[in-house]
């Protein structure tokens, strides 16, 4: 099969190889139509981001059809219109013809375009993890918020954050503070003012965004934040308004954690501790915080279904998207330099991967 490799330089190669298989029980092998692009996706060959191995294929959004099941598989069979997430630094991702994925990563989506589920995995588990499992806001996207609970979310309009909005607007948390810049009338049409909910721009400086913060709590204390930016001095601005000893906050990027005074609980959302593991630490560091007894592969069977259920039902929209033409061997290229060079604000790059309607034809003719 064809598989696209990205290197130091964010320059894409196409090569030449063996199409995964089933390893264990519980593997699917997908036939990618669409793959998401993540700023990780570049930043994971150019050595600035951990990784579990050399990840040269690096893309981890999925959205096609079930090609093969392990033994273990239950809910899934080839033709199944799927999207996954990926396990990032594993073998067999999303920038080729074919990539391999956990069921438990692995959800339905129905009748939605594969262009529309593409956009999803990455920013829905992330979502979760960090509300949901590391937060601990509520239960999941079933559990609603009772009584007024102020919510931040610090970077509002990128895919993890515009998602995690969705997702406190879906358990009835309010107000929803929503710290963004550029990309604010994006999530204007996520917020309902009504309840409280703002959108406090970080373009007028750290002093503004902390009184916005202030005065959108109108005296209620924060207990909950989500900064889905990480830099720049995100998490210092969020640490002059988050309440000592009770607050919470959860990271999308680590290494600031030391920055933050100690008397706030402090947790990362890391997508790595899904799949029980993250570079060799052991499973209670990882996964102490998400909630499931069994760790990070039932965090994400009981959420991959809740996400998979709430968008076949139209409950949340998936976020906006722009498709990069020219598919691995040229569009990849190009949408992993936008996103490298900050172009990219309030939208998903998606690549086509494969022609969907020759594809599907293949497939109902084997």
């Amino acid at each position: 099969m064809k598989e696209a490799h990205v290197d130091a330089e964010t320059n894409v190669t196409i090569i030449d190889v063996p199409a995964p298989q089933i390893v264990e029980p519980n593997d699917i092998i997908i036939r990618v139509f669409i793959a998401g692009c993540n700023p990780k996706d570049w930043k994971m060959p150019a050595g600035i981001l951990k990784t579990i191995a050399e990840c040269p294929n690096s893309g981890d959004d999925i959205a096609g059809v079930v090609e093969k099941v392990g033994a273990a598989v239950f809910g899934f069979r080839p033709g199944d219109r799927v999207a996954a997430l990926h396990q990032l630094g594993a073998p067999a991702g999303a920038y080729a013809d074919f990539a391999r994925v956990k069921d438990f990563a692995t959800f339905h989506i129905g009748e939605m375009p594969f262009e529309q589920a593409a956009t999803l995995p990455m920013a829905t588990f992330m979502a979760s993890i960090g509300l949901f499992g590391t937060l601990r806001l509520t239960s999941g996207l079933w559990d609603p918020v009772v009584g007024s609970t102020p919510l931040l979310i610090y970077g509002a309009s990128s895919s993890i954050g515009s998602m995690a909005v969705k997702f406190g607007q879906a358990v009835n948390a309010h107000p929803i503070i929503c710290v963004a810049g550029g990309g604010s009338v994006v999530v204007e049409e996520l917020i309902d003012k009504s309840r409280g909910d703002v959108i406090v721009d970080y373009r007028n400086g750290d002093t503004a965004v902390v009184q916005g913060i202030k005065t959108a709590l109108q005296g209620r204390p924060l207990l909950y934040a989500l900064d889905a930016v990480s830099e720049h001095g995100s998490y210092l601005n969020i640490a002059q308004v988050l309440e000592p000893h009770r607050g919470k906050i959860t990271l999308a990027l680590p290494g600031h954690a030391h920055d933050l005074p100690g008397h706030f609980q402090i947790y990362h959302m890391m997508a790595g501790s899904l799949w029980g593991k993250l570079n060799g630490r052991n499973k209670d560091e990882v996964l102490g915080n998400l909630g499931i007894d069994d760790g990070g592969p039932e965090f994400a069977r009981v959420h991959a279904a809740s996400i998979g259920a709430t968008f076949r039902a139209r409950k949340l929209r998936p976020p906006p998207f722009e498709l990069v033409e020219g598919g691995l061997e040229h569009g990849l290229e190009k949408a992993l330099k936008q996103l490298r060079a900050g172009e990219v604000s309030a939208k998903k790059l998606i690549i086509q991967v494969s022609d969907v309607d020759k594809q599907l034809t293949d497939i109902h003719t084997l």
